[in-house]
């Protein structure tokens, strides 16, 4: 028995339940560190793998601080810059280590260091949130990601076949995200 192309469908659709936070979705009034772990929690919830799982804590965010993911908040408010980066954070940190992040991010947090009225990290954001929106459209609808890519090139047969699929499907994506995450690295490497 083959893994069925619903099955996987279905697990691609589900995507469009994460939730792509809006600029315009972010309080344009400074946050307290409550709040912003409360705004993470609510907004990304479509992420969460267990619902048990946290999207963001205050020691993550403390952590994220000291190792100048972000510049320090001010009076302990954050600013809608800081949610943004922390968005941003959030999606890089499974990919990334965070001295990469730390990388990536360093002219973004010099440039709002000498303007912090710079509009640098609304053009990031606005574009990474339009970028997210293309992504899920392209796993959903091209075929490298869909069942017929794996179903097409791999045809597994014989005792424990569905169970072979599922696991070579995963390897497949896996394959993608690895490669990806080589060439991210590279970039970072080869200076910002």
């Amino acid at each position: 028995m083959e893994i069925s192309e619903n099955e996987i469908d279905i697990i691609i659709k589900s995507e469009d339940n994460c939730h792509i936070i809006e600029r315009a979705e972010i309080p344009d009034i400074e946050l307290y560190m409550d709040q912003v772990t409360t705004f993470m929690e609510t907004k990304l919830f479509g992420y969460k793998r267990d619902m048990k799982d946290k999207i963001m804590t205050k020691t993550m965010i403390n952590n994220y601080a000291k190792a100048k993911l972000f510049p320090a908040p001010y009076k302990k408010k954050y600013t809608r810059n800081h949610i943004m980066l922390l968005v941003i954070i959030y999606h890089l940190k499974n990919m990334l280590s965070i001295n990469d992040i730390a990388r990536l991010l360093l002219p973004v947090n010099e440039e709002l260091e000498h303007n912090p009225n710079t509009h640098l990290v609304e053009r990031i954001y606005d574009n990474f949130t339009e970028m997210q929106k293309k992504a899920i459209e392209v796993i959903k609808n091209d075929e490298q990601y869909g069942h017929a890519f794996f179903s097409n090139e791999f045809q597994v047969t014989g005792r424990n076949a569905e169970t072979i699929q599922k696991i070579l499907y995963v390897l497949g994506l896996s394959i993608f995200t690895s490669l990806e995450k080589r060439i991210s690295e590279k970039i970072i490497d080869s200076g910002l």
